[in-house]
């Protein structure tokens, strides 16, 4: 025979009966308290959601510390609210002195961003296939991200990337259209005259930056400006 006593037993009992298990409430203790108000913290100063924060305390907090549900968050440190984070948390118990502790956490933001499908090597040009959306966890809130794969589709690599990682705009540049030792077109304009003779590139050529080419009549180096793969725009003086 199984006997209630007390109260709650015909709701224990009726429980019971009905084959459901009876739990208590779990009560988040101080480490899941803290997470939670420095995660709605560093949401808010970066206009995110609280779900794509993650916090991992790095060690536990002090157990004499008072706990109230309204804790207060401040930065501890000028490092920035992503990576590792030093924090003053503040507690203020009804008719007792504010308590503070510090606190140390590691704090991660996931975001949908660009990353290399496969690994890139330097001065490879991207192609369609070689980046993907992928959401990542971050560490740093200043970086350049890229959210739109195509915004690096024909860029190079300025140096090697490994497969599955993020891709800033501080690690590709405009690939040239032009390499040394190609033939290109040379469009001489001078006061009224345009002519057309040919040129071999010394260098590489960056669409509409100025490159440098050897006129293969004159073999003399001149400047100009690259129109397209295969043209380059030499304005002579007057």
């Amino acid at each position: 025979m199984v006997i209630f006593a007390g109260v709650g037993a015909v709701e224990a009992a009726d429980g019971l009966e009905n084959g459901a298990a009876v739990q208590q409430e779990t009560v988040p203790g101080p480490a899941e308290k803290i997470s939670a108000a420095i995660r709605a913290y560093v949401a808010e100063r970066l206009t995110s959601n609280e779900s794509d924060i993650r916090v991992r305390l790095l060690r536990p907090p002090d157990g004499s510390f008072v706990m109230e549900d309204g804790l207060e968050v401040k930065e501890g440190s000028r490092g920035g609210l992503l990576g590792r984070v030093v924090f003053l948390i503040s507690s203020r118990p009804n008719g007792k002195p504010a308590a503070h502790q510090w606190v140390t956490a590691n704090v991660e933001m996931i975001r949908s961003i660009v990353v290399s499908a496969r690994p890139l090597r330097r001065a490879q040009v991207i192609g369609s296939d070689d980046v993907e959306i992928r959401s990542v966890a971050v560490t740093r809130a200043g970086e350049s991200y890229l959210f739109n794969p195509d915004a690096l589709i024909g860029k190079r690599v300025i140096r090697s990337v490994g497969a599955g990682l993020p891709i800033s705009v501080d690690m590709v540049e405009t690939a040239p259209v032009i390499r040394p030792g190609d033939r290109v077109t040379m469009i001489v304009e001078s006061g009224g005259l345009r002519i057309a003779t040919m040129g071999r590139a010394k260098e590489e050529g960056f669409l509409g930056r100025q490159m440098a080419v050897v006129n293969l009549d004159s073999q003399k180096t001149v400047y100009g400006e690259v129109i397209d793969a295969a043209t380059v725009k030499i304005t002579l003086p007057r």
